[in-house]
């Protein structure tokens, strides 16, 4: 946790404001402020500004509260129209579709939509970085392993042997989305999986920056977790291509990844089509609800809170100051 928290003096910058919702009873024990607080070693404290919104439970009606407890809902119906004029033209022109959505959508005109990864110069990294991916792929790395299944023969009657078989799937779309914020983190959490089970062909699928250029950190990651190519695109035309397949970017036999509404939208759509894939799940929205007392340690809680700022984090609490904090 410590080592992750470092990643916040440079990232954090980067994040959106969305706002925090925060409920709380009325409580009031002493506050501990920060400059009090005994971070851990080696944490670099900076007072961050984030707008968060702020209710008292007993201030708030039924109606109220139900409001705030309910999830966003999506009407897939006119998304559907949207980007299924994308995912056949796609089809169609390949590259070039890419290259026209790619610069209507994220303003950037690119030369190649797909790069080589073992062709790509390691990036510089602050030290403190590097580290903490290191130690995220460790982790990541250690859970996934242990579910490796292992070939077990079983001889139900005589003469008869039955046994079960895993095989990888020999080619993968990993979809990292960048528009909001940036996601290493599910770089690794998507291609640590994929390298463990041996899979030959890893298309790792993310917007590129303003020039043009793969985000540092998310080709940290995918170097180090063993990936083989990277599409420039996000949205609906990079699921498109790594499920058509292109002639720079390998068709896919399954698609992994959280996106949009208009990401989802693709994968559904292409899942029921010629282009003859598998995903994962139609991802809904991130959400996290931190529940915490004033035994709580607020930098554990922070750190919770900030890492779905890009989705709508909630935190519950009875301690004022720790809403507050």
């Amino acid at each position: 946790m410590d080592s992750q928290l470092l990643c916040l003096n440079r990232t954090i910058s980067s994040l959106k404001p969305n706002p925090i919702r925060i409920f709380h009873q009325i409580s009031t024990p002493k506050p501990i402020s920060s400059r009090s607080y005994r971070f851990p070693a080696g944490f670099i404290y900076n007072r961050i500004k984030c707008s968060m919104k702020s209710y008292k439970l007993s201030e708030l009606t039924q109606t109220e509260v139900e409001r705030l407890k309910a999830r966003p809902r999506i009407d897939f119906s006119s998304i559907f129209s949207t980007v299924q004029p994308i995912v056949d033209d796609v089809q169609k022109r390949g590259d070039a579709a890419v290259k026209d959505y790619t610069a209507k959508f994220d303003k950037v005109e690119l030369e190649k939509i797909v790069e080589n990864v073992s062709e790509l110069p390691d990036p510089m990294l602050d030290p403190s970085i590097r580290e903490a991916f290191d130690v995220a792929y460790d982790n990541i790395y250690a859970f996934h392993v242990a579910q490796k299944s292992v070939e077990k023969s079983v001889e139900n009657m005589k003469g008869v042997k039955c046994k079960r078989v895993a095989r990888s799937i020999s080619s993968v779309g990993l979809y990292v989305p960048g528009g909001t914020a940036v996601l290493p983190s599910t770089a690794l959490m998507l291609s640590v999986p994929a390298q463990i089970a041996g899979c030959k062909t890893v298309v790792l699928a993310t917007p590129p920056s303003h020039d043009g250029n793969i985000c540092k950190e998310v080709l940290y990651c995918a170097k180090k977790a063993g990936v083989t190519h990277i599409l420039k695109a996000g949205g609906a035309q990079a699921i498109s291509a790594m499920a058509w397949g292109t002639e720079s970017c390998p068709k896919v036999e399954k698609i992994f990844g959280p996106g949009n509404q208009y990401v989802t939208a693709a994968k559904m759509i292409l899942q029921n089509s010629e282009a003859m894939i598998s995903i994962d799940m139609p991802a809904g929205p991130s959400e996290v609800l931190v529940i915490a007392d004033r035994n709580s340690n607020p930098i554990h809680v922070a750190s919770d809170l900030l890492s779905q700022t890009e989705g709508l984090p909630a935190l519950c609490s009875s301690t004022l100051w720790l809403a507050k904090f």
